[in-house]
């Protein structure tokens, strides 16, 4: 636990960008902004922003992933 307690935030990041559950994750936030983009209501809107930050999340995680900064 300490050692996970050590790394980075970077570094973490950057460890999203393999992994197989977050990926999925994003997969499923296009998919809803893609096939539900027409839906409308208070729900909905929270929906797109959770999507919208999963995809912003990844960005940063590709970017630090290839830049290599820790």
């Amino acid at each position: 636990m300490n050692d996970l307690m050590e790394q980075p935030l970077t570094n973490l990041l950057a460890q999203l960008t393999y992994s197989p559950l977050y990926i999925i994750t994003v997969i499923l936030a296009l998919g809803f902004l893609i096939f539900l983009s027409g839906e409308e209501g208070c729900l909905m809107f929270l929906c797109k922003i959770w999507a919208w930050v999963h995809i912003i999340i990844y960005i940063f995680a590709i970017y630090f992933y290839i830049t290599g900064k820790l």
